[in-house]
């Protein structure tokens, strides 16, 4: 089995070794591929997807978690589950949080650099996961840090309440990235999906 694990915005494969780590400890191949943005994340993906003879798990982090979970939404057939982190699945709404956010902070500077590079509201719209998802979405786990500041509650509850087969873990105190006393709950819970809905 392989699994099909993203990055998130400004990071690449190799800073998100806690998270490709528990798919290959429950011998799962794993592909990492370096992207940029949603756009090519769903290019890569979609290629990597068709290629393979067998269904594969989609994963990522923020971002990559954005186009994990598109991915499991656009081609249900060929996806067995998805697993996220701190994933937007409402581009839109998470949008206007990071508007809120105040002069300085990263919570802003992401804001004004999603803006220059789309200052339409209709791509966030079309790249957000939440206007895909139906019943024949594979089954979702959606891992969340009551002090993540990039990523609201309300991403989880929004892909909660639309989700069919759906799980979620709440870090307590994990904020947007996952700090190395989060790592265990994480782990664990990855391979706990991975053998209860990732057949």
């Amino acid at each position: 089995m392989k699994a099909l694990v993203f990055h998130g915005r400004g990071s690449s494969p190799d800073k998100i070794n806690w998270l490709t780590r528990p798919f290959k400890e429950a011998g799962l191949e794993v592909i990492a591929p370096t992207i940029s943005e949603v756009d090519d994340g769903l290019e890569i993906g979609a290629q990597v997807i068709k290629d393979s003879q067998d269904k594969l798990v989609v994963s990522g982090h923020s971002m990559g978690g954005t186009v994990a979970l598109l991915l499991a939404a656009k081609m249900p057939n060929k996806v067995r589950c998805a697993i996220v982190v701190s994933a937007p699945v409402d581009r839109l709404l998470q949008l206007k949080y990071l508007e809120e956010g105040a002069e300085g902070t990263p919570r802003r500077a992401i804001y004004e650099e999603l803006r220059r590079k789309y200052p339409k509201d209709d791509y966030f719209i079309q790249t957000s996961p939440i206007n895909y998802i139906n019943d024949d979405t594979p089954p979702i786990l959606y891992i969340w840090g009551t002090a993540d500041e990039i990523v609201p509650r309300n991403q989880l509850t929004t892909i909660e309440a639309k989700a069919h087969r759906f799980a979620k873990v709440v870090v307590n105190g994990m904020g947007h990235t996952p700090r190395s006393q989060h790592l265990r709950e994480i782990s664990s819970a990855i391979k706990q999906f991975l053998n209860d809905q990732c057949k």
